[in-house]
Formats: structure tokens, sequence, C-alpha cells
């Protein structure tokens, strides 16, 4: 425990920046007092590989909180191993004992979601695998999407000001087969994706995959259990706490009530997007072609094996978006050519292509006509599909605009727009 006390947080650094417990216009020595509670399911419980109960994540966390002299109060009691996000959402619906303890509490916690896919699961021992049916799977997140929702919409009626943290969730499978694990990685990827979505309004997300990586038998140590030890469970209590202590990212000429503010914000909160050295993002200027690689390789789930070559002349290996722009075309989201132009603007009809590509767009019935393309243009089938899921619409002129520019702040509610269309199919 002594190496957990060696963390470098600043404490002053922590109190400016624990959203929501920081009384205004008070010095920083005047911090309302943290009243934590933790809910969701065993790594809530913290329950070891042994199947036993100790400390967890939200133990970890508690026990820093109280040393820095922030906590007064914590609880565990409600986080129960097994638990779904429709339990949790069952206590604070109808459980007065949880309901009144969200009330008291200005700092939530919640890990669920791992066991809404895991119920849907049979293990097969004899070829090391799992079984799961795709459709089946992807009806759960729809439905844990839905479930989160509303639990962060019944926190928020019964205490407003409490700041709500969303855990995310490692890969709980490294002793599986080897050819099942990219499928596996890819799953629990899109359950972070899934849930980082579903909560991007009510809370904030904490991210543990990265910490953990792809091979996670170093946390996981009995192969007959997905629960980490302590080392583990610590990596996820840092995790918890770097996102408690950093701050809010904005960019100084993002004006708040900005048409695209909150597509903008979430794009900087995940890094998907970075300010530059003067802190600006310039919503208003065409996003590049590597730009747009860069995002969406940060955006959806994609293994992180190394991709060929795709051999354009102008992205060399050492190019920052080399990875990104190898993996997109390795998977026909760009279509190889001699040149990728990567400075170039990405224009309206290019974006809708590589959206529809990139998130598997369907098109099903009659769309609306546009003046500027023609059945025979290749762009068409791309804009046909991406106006009937209504993730870009034409003008008022009755022009797509196939050959305008895309501004930063329009691929922003672009991708915020297909995202959220995504999870909630």
């Amino acid at each position: 425990m002594k190496n957990f006390k060696k963390r470098a947080w600043s404490l002053v650094f922590v109190f400016a920046l624990l959203m929501g417990l920081v009384v205004p216009s008070v010095s920083a020595n005047s911090v309302e007092p943290i009243q934590y509670l933790a809910l969701g399911d065993s790594l809530a419980a913290g329950m070891t590989p042994e199947k036993g109960i100790s400390s967890g994540y939200a133990d970890l966390a508690a026990e820093y909180l109280k040393e820095q002299g922030l906590l007064v109060a914590y609880s565990k009691e409600f986080a129960i191993p097994g638990y779904t996000t429709q339990n949790v959402l069952a206590d604070l619906t109808v459980n007065a004992e949880v309901r009144e303890a969200v009330k008291q509490a200005n700092l939530i916690t919640i890990s669920a979601g791992a066991n809404d896919l895991l119920k849907i699961t049979k293990a097969d021992p004899e070829n090391n695998i799992l079984i799961l049916d795709p459709d089946t799977a992807k009806m759960t997140l729809q439905t844990l999407a839905t479930n989160y929702m509303t639990i962060l919409q019944t926190i928020k009626e019964l205490n407003p000001n409490a700041a709500v943290y969303i855990m995310g969730y490692y890969f709980p499978f490294p002793y599986l087969s080897d050819e099942q694990k990219p499928q596996l990685i890819e799953l629990t990827k899109t359950l972070n994706q899934t849930i980082q979505l579903a909560t991007a309004q009510g809370a904030t997300f904490v991210p543990v995959y990265d910490t953990f990586g792809d091979d996670t038998k170093k946390y996981l140590p009995n192969p007959e259990n997905i629960h980490p030890n302590e080392e583990g469970y610590k990596l996820m209590s840092n995790a918890l706490i770097e996102t408690m202590a950093k701050a809010k990212i904005t960019a100084n000429d993002l004006p708040k009530g900005h048409w695209a503010e909150k597509e903008l914000s979430l794009l900087l909160a995940n890094k998907a997007l970075q300010l530059d050295e003067k802190g600006n993002i310039y919503p208003e200027r065409a996003i590049t072609r590597a730009e747009v690689a860069a995002t969406l390789y940060n955006s959806i789930p994609m293994t992180k094996s190394i991709p060929a070559n795709p051999g354009y002349k102008d992205v060399p290996e050492t190019h920052p978006a080399y990875m990104a722009i190898a993996k997109l075309t390795e998977a026909g989201v760009f279509t190889k050519s001699e040149s990728f132009n990567p400075n170039a603007p990405l224009t309206r009809a290019q974006l809708a292509k590589v959206i529809v590509t990139a998130f598997q767009l369907k098109s099903d019935g009659p769309v609306p006509a546009y003046k500027d393309i023609t059945a025979s243009y290749w762009g068409t089938p791309y804009i046909n599909a991406i106006t009937k899921n209504k993730i870009m619409l034409g003008y008022t002129n009755g022009k797509f605009g196939v050959n305008d520019s895309t501004t930063r702040a329009q691929f922003a509610v672009v991708l915020a727009r297909v995202q959220a269309n995504t999870a909630n199919k």
C-alpha cells in the first residue's frame, strides 16, 4: 500500500478538478467533504481471483481520498457480484436504501455492463472458447446503453449535484483460444465504447483498457476467473483518480454555446482531436484527410495489429498518421491509390464515403435527390446512405455540396451522430 501512497497527485490539483465537489468562489481549503458511493458489480465489490471479497478499485480510491483528508463517508454496500445494468437500475428505482445513499453522496462510481454480456455467453471448455450469438450481443448492448442512460437520469433526479464516474473494462479473457481472442478483444472495446457513448452527457467515463493492454494475464492470475489481483485493482483505482484529477479540456477558440461545442469537447476529452500549442481547435478550419484518419482510428474499435504498408508515396511510415491511414486503408475505409494527399481537405462527398464505409451504414428505400449528384456519380451510394441515416443532410438550395470542404466542427458533429446511431441500433 506504500506504493499506492506515493502517487504524486497534487492535493490542490485534485481539489480543483473534482467536478462538482469544490464549492464555487471559495478557497481550496474549503472543499466540500467527499461522500463516496460505489455501485455496480463484482469489480466495485472487490472480488478477488480466488472468489473472495477484498479491496477493489473503489476501496483503494477511497483510501487515497481519505489519506488526503478529503473523504468523510464511503460505502460499497450496494455493489453486488453478478450485477448487470438492469440490476443497478432496479436498485435505483425501487430500493429505498440505495436511493437515499445516492441522495447523500456527492461522488458516485459505477461499474456495470460486463455481466450483461457474460449472461448471454456459454463456455465451451473442450475448445477453450466462449459461444456468443452476435445478434444477441448487439441487442444486449442496445439494452445496456438504454439502461445506462436511464441510470444517469435517475441519479440526476435524485441528486443533480453528484459527480458520477463510469468505469470502463479491461480484457477479461486472456486464457481463451488465441483464435477467438481478436473477436473477444473487439467485443470488449465495443462494450467500452457503448458505455462511453451512452454516459457521455451525464457522467465521466474512466478508461482502463489501455492500461491493462490486450494481454492481461499478469493481472488475472487465475485462468478460471476473470477478476484482477491487487495490482490490477490498483490500475483501475489509478485510472479513476487520474480521470478525476484531469482538467476538463477546453479550447480557447470554442465559445460557450457554439453549435458544435458538445461534440468537439467530447473528441478533445477522448483525445481524438488535439489542441495546438495556442490551445485552439479551429472549429471552422477544414479538416484534413490525415486528421480524419487519426480521429477515426482513435474513435472506433480496431485491432492494434501491424497493417501492411498501403504504399502511398506521400505517407511514409514516419508520418504521424501513418498507422491510422494504413489501418483504415486495410479496412477499406480509404481507397488505395498512388497518393493519399494527407494535408488535403476532406470534401463532403469523401466524408460520406468514409463514414458509411467505416460504420457500415445501409440505405433502404428512397432518399432525397440532390442537384449536384447523378446516378452515375461515384459518391451517390454513400451520400444516399448517409442521408437516409440522417447523419448528413443537404443544403437548403437542394445541393449536397459534394466538393465543399468539411470543417472540424462539421466532422465532430457527423462523428457524434453516427456513433449515437450505431449505439442505438
